[in-house]
């Protein structure tokens, strides 16, 4: 029941209390992916950028796919919508590099290309972070397993 709340509640993109739910179901399904898919959009959205990078970074050396395979459409992904805001006003977070990963991180349910652009972008600001290194590359190397002429 409290899932089908918290669907509801990022269906109609009221993120807050949607975060709140999916965190509790979380708590006694922890492996469950889709829940992770959705409670990092809320997180970014809510300005947790710490927590849906922890979830982020999780669930793509898990199975990038959770987030490469989203149906915008029948998903109704938010990230679309919430990108174009966020790209218009550069004032939605407190930084710079949080700007820059919640890009990085919202880009990667639509085009894996933006989302590398972005990291790369985080990388250039913290060059010795190793959750960015690895996250880059987890990136390249699914870029270059989608397009291998392209890096061979």
């Amino acid at each position: 029941m409290s899932e089908m709340l918290a669907n509801h509640y990022f269906l109609v993109r009221n993120f807050l209390p949607a975060k709140t739910l999916f965190e509790k179901i979380l708590i006694k399904e922890d492996s469950n992916k889709n829940i992770k898919k959705k409670l990092i959009i809320c997180c970014v959205i809510t300005g947790e950028i710490k927590r849906a990078l922890e979830l982020f970074t999780s669930l793509i050396e898990e199975d990038i796919d959770v987030i490469l395979n989203t149906d915008l459409n029948s998903e109704d992904c938010p990230c679309p919508e919430l990108i174009g805001q966020i790209e218009n006003h550069n004032n939605f977070f407190n930084s710079e590099s949080e700007y820059l990963i919640g890009l990085g991180i919202l880009w990667l349910y639509c085009d894996l290309h933006q989302s590398l652009k972005y990291f790369n972008k985080v990388l250039v600001l913290a060059p010795d972070n190793n959750q960015y290194l690895k996250i880059t590359s987890i990136l390249r190397k699914r870029l270059s397993e989608d397009n291998p002429d392209q890096y061979n």
